[in-house]
Formats: C-alpha cells, sequence, structure tokens
C-alpha cells in the first residue's frame, strides 16, 4: 500500500519520474525509500545521548537515548520488524521494543499503543502515540537504540534515514546524491571542522562560532531546512536573491511561510555564510580576534543575525561541550606559520 501511495505521488509529479526504460531502477530506490522511516513527522531533539544533568535529581548522569519533542501525536516505525516487546514500567512509562535483526529500538513514554507483541511492522507504520507516562518532565518521545543489547546513539539511526532517503530522492529525480557520512553529534563536528577552520583563516570567524551555528540552527543536520535545502545557518533570502532567480523554500520562523536560501552543499551554505558575516554589515559588529568566540557571537546578535534571547548561550554551551575552540587555536596558529 505505501509502494502504491508513492508511486502515485511520483505520478503526480510532487517528485520527478524517471524513464519508462528506468522502471526496475525506479521500484529499487522506491523500495528503499520505504525501508526507513524517521519516527515523528516534525523532530526537534530535545536531549541528547550521553551524560546531562538529570532533570530530576539535577546531577550528572548518564541517557542512553535520544529525546525528541513530541505533544502526542502518531509515531512511526523507524524499520520493519518485530514487536518484540509491549510494556509499562515506572522509568519508561508505556513502551514498545521493536527488532530488526541484532538492532532493537525502544519508543518510550507512549500514551497510546496501537500495536501488540509478535506484530510485524512496516518502516513508517504508525505504532503509538507519545507521551508524557513513566519518569518524565512533559510529553516527548524517547529512543533507545541497542546493537547486540549494547546502548547506541540514536542520532546515528536518525542520520542513516537522513541518508537513505536523500539519496533515494536524488536518484528516483535524476540528480547528484547527498552523502551524509556523520553517526553522532561529535561526528557531525569532525566532518565539518576542517572546513570551519579554513573558512576562519579565509574570513577570519572563529571555527568554533561556524561549527555551533550550523549544529544549532540545522538541528544537528535534521531540521527540513537542512535535510531539503541544504542550508545549515537559517540564512533567509533575499530580495536581491529572490531576484537573481536562485532556490528557496518556505518555512515558518518569526512569520508563516518565509523564504529561506537553499543550496546545492552544505559546502556552499558555509561559504554564503562566512560571506554574509563579512560584509559590511556584520563588519562593525564582528571585527574580534579570531579566537574570541565570545564577542563573535555577541556581535552577530547586535548586527541582528539571531534575535533569540539565549542565542549566544546555545552556542557557547555547544562550543564548551565539544570544546570548539581548540580548533580556534589551531587555525589560528596554522595562518601564523
Amino acid at each position: 500500500m505505501k509502494k502504491l501511495v508513492l508511486l502515485l505521488v511520483l505520478c503526480a509529479g510532487i517528485l520527478p519520474v524517471v524513464a519508462q526504460d528506468s522502471i526496475a531502477d525506479r521500484d529499487y530506490w522506491i523500495s528503499r525509500y520505504l525501508s526507513v522511516s524517521f519516527p515523528l513527522k516534525k523532530m526537534k531533539i530535545s536531549s541528547t545521548y550521553g551524560y546531562r544533568k538529570d532533570p530530576f535529581t539535577k546531577k550528572s548522569a548518564r541517557h542512553n537515548g535520544l529525546d525528541l519533542q513530541a505533544n502526542y501525536e502518531n509515531v512511526y516505525s523507524m524499520l520493519d520488524g518485530v514487536v518484540e516487546r509491549v510494556g509499562s514500567d515506572k522509568r519508561s512509562g508505556n513502551y514498545i521494543i521493536v527488532r530488526t535483526g541484532s538492532y532493537t529500538l525502544s519508543y518510550c513514554h507512549l500514551s497510546k499503543k496501537y500495536i501488540n507483541e509478535g506484530d510485524t511492522v512496516n518502516a513508517g507504520d504508525p505504532i503509538a502515540v507519545s507521551g508524557n507516562t513513566g519518569r518524565s518532565t512533559g510529553p516527548h518521545l524517547h529512543l533507545t537504540f541497542k546493537k547486540d543489547g549494547t546502548a547506541v546513539d540514536p542520532h546515528t539511526l536518525l542520520l542513516y534515514v537522513k541518508k537513505v532517503r536523500s539519496e533515494c530522492l536524488a536518484a528516483l529525480g535524476g540528480g547528484k546524491a547527498q552523502v551524509y557520512e556523520p553517526v553522532s553529534c561529535a561526528d557531525f563536528i569532525s566532518q565539518y571542522a576542517a572546513m570551519a577552520m579554513s573558512h576562519q583563516q579565509r574570513y577570519g570567524i572563529p571555527a568554533s562560532v561556524t561549527l555551533a551555528q550550523m549544529a544549532l540552527e540545522s538541528k544537528w543536520g535534521m531540521s527540513d531546512l537542512a535535510l531539503n535545502g541544504n542550508n545549515y545557518f537559517g540564512i533567509k533570502a533575499t530580495r536581491k536573491w529572490l531576484a537573481d532567480g536562485k532556490p528557496y523554500s518556505c518555512h515558518d520562523d518569526e512569520l508563516k511561510n518565509e523564504k529561506f536560501c537553499n543550496y546545492a552543499s552544505v559546502e556552499e551554505s558555509m561559504e554564503h555564510h562566512s560571506r554574509l558575516l563579512t560584509s559590511n554589515h556584520y563588519k562593525k559588529y564582528c571585527s574580534h580576534s579570531q579566537t574570541d568566540y565570545h564577542r563573535w557571537l555577541v556581535g552577530l546578535i547586535k548586527g541582528g543575525y539571531a534575535s533569540g534571547k539565549g542565542y549566544v548561550a546555545s552556542c557557547e554551551k555547544i562550543i564548551m561541550k565539544y570544546k570548539l575552540y581548540l580548533y580556534d587555536k589551531v587555525a589560528a596558529e596554522n595562518s601564523k606559520l
């Protein structure tokens, strides 16, 4: 049924239809696209995998899963599999565990469950409704991902889904596939660190600022704008951008249906970001040392880059957690050689 729906979507022109002599290839990419799914229609990570301050004890504790904002909405199976367990306990609340080979994926704090133990599910099938059951401070979806019983960062799976679907859409549209390599927040940073340091040497913008902004603005590469438009910095389309006929997409931000720039690649997004921050408008606010990330971030706020009250603090939290200031020092030292 899902395959039929997607075929109808293709024929309707929402996605480009491949040539008739490529029906076998088209069917392959459609099947591959349907083999994975995001767990929610819209996603925003509220708590990452790893050590964090426990919301109940206020002490540092390991968080063996990933929390996504979800306000009593449908939860979808991320992979094909068999329902291994449906239950409830004081910590996870109502939960469902789905097994796919050597992997298990747990969906927790649910308010309603649609499936039973032993059921077979396909990726994209609605399996539950998110909720606030168990040890929870508010409605959300908690994911726990394990391989052979050992916890793995669920962000790995989210990025895998992103990669597969991006490749499939590119193949169905005849374009070049955008391949995503990172498997965690740390790997996300590692993937773009060298480019950020190169931009620091060329433009003088601290690499830590570039990396923190792209992580925050793109929700670690998982925002709709990043997934579909390669815009990792939330840069809005100017009148000139639109007049030049450059690509854009509409998203709700401060206003509904605001126009945001779209790029052919993440690299193009970073290049536009660096040129924007060194434009005449920002020079009077951001002419600081390459290693003074704090003053750069404050300058960006003064220049009107972001309106959120906690923007500087949010960026600095990422910088400190992943020690991004070390990239600033390396880039600055290498620029002297």
